[in-house]
């Protein structure tokens, strides 16, 4: 038989204990997560944000542009460049009844505009059939200079203040 050591009646059989359940993230890393998500919802408000300022502006420098390229011409087309400001207006202000007023009218509110330079006769500027060359080449200037001196927040006051005075039944244009 074989002889046994006092000792080996003492052993104790080796218990394994349960594996430790899966934690998942570690708490700093959740808060890690959740700033980069914060982070990147801020950037894409940013940047509709200004997508929008982008659109709204737009139409201004688009006319900006446009104008560039009327005046740069050796004869000046009145007609297209008054067609280009009532083009903006209707960007901005839809609705405004300056698009269908008269011509005396839209006359008295470019001056209105602009009152240290006297526009040129709109009536004699677009209703002739061959508007005098220094009339016209003013006519460009005075437009050129008001499309200058626009803003976006002026051009969505101009919008508010003929909406206002349409609903309120003023005629003054």
């Amino acid at each position: 038989m074989t002889e046994s050591h006092p000792l080996l009646a003492e052993l104790a059989d080796i218990i394994e204990t349960d594996t430790a359940p899966a934690m998942g993230i570690a708490p700093g890393w959740w808060l890690v997560l959740l700033l980069a998500l914060l982070a990147a919802a801020l950037v894409v408000w940013l940047a509709t944000k200004r997508r929008q300022q982008l659109l709204r502006q737009g139409g201004l420098l688009a006319a900006q542009t446009e104008m560039q390229q009327l005046v740069a011409n050796e004869t000046v087309d009145p007609a297209a460049i008054n067609q280009l400001l009532k083009r903006l207006i209707r960007h901005y202000a839809p609705n405004s009844p300056l698009l269908s007023c008269n011509i005396s009218d839209w006359q008295q509110f470019l001056q209105a505009q602009d009152t240290t330079v006297t526009w040129p006769d709109l009536n004699a500027l677009l209703y002739q059939p061959k508007p005098d060359a220094a009339d016209a080449r003013h006519f460009a200037d005075c437009a050129q200079n008001w499309l200058a001196q626009q803003s976006l927040p002026q051009l969505q006051q101009l919008a508010q203040h003929h909406l206002a005075q349409q609903k309120a039944g003023g005629a003054d244009v």
